[in-house]
């Protein structure tokens, strides 16, 4: 019986260290957006808004699963990015404000953009 108990008891634990293994090197981008550095990714300009510093970005993919691609977003740019650098057309590589980043709405804001 003793026995019996103390095999279930470390059954029992290795499975919840599983489960907890598991959960913690989740794949999933919203698991990764609290990253301090923010999120990677690419895009190519679609439309520039000089009047709100922002670009309606297409074909955006992060650097964590470039196949897939995830649409357009409006982009809101960081104070430092000079609007004017950017033309309609091109390619960016941003580094994504991961607390600002709406899948739903498809916006976001960059922390660092720039021609790629």
């Amino acid at each position: 019986m003793y026995l019996a108990s103390t095999v279930s008891f470390v059954v029992a634990g290795i499975i919840l260290t599983s489960i907890i293994n598991k959960t913690k090197s989740s794949t999933d981008i919203r698991s990764r957006a609290s990253a301090q550095d923010g999120v990677n990714a690419s895009a190519v300009v679609g439309e520039i808004n000089y009047d709100n510093n922002t670009l309606v970005v297409n074909q955006l993919t992060f650097s964590s699963s470039p196949n897939k691609n995830m649409g357009s977003f409006i982009v809101t740019l960081p104070e430092n990015a000079d609007i004017n650098t950017f033309a309609s057309g091109g390619n960016v590589k941003l580094t994504i404000d991961a607390s600002t980043l709406n899948i739903a709405k498809h916006t976001l804001t960059a922390k660092e953009i720039k021609k790629k």
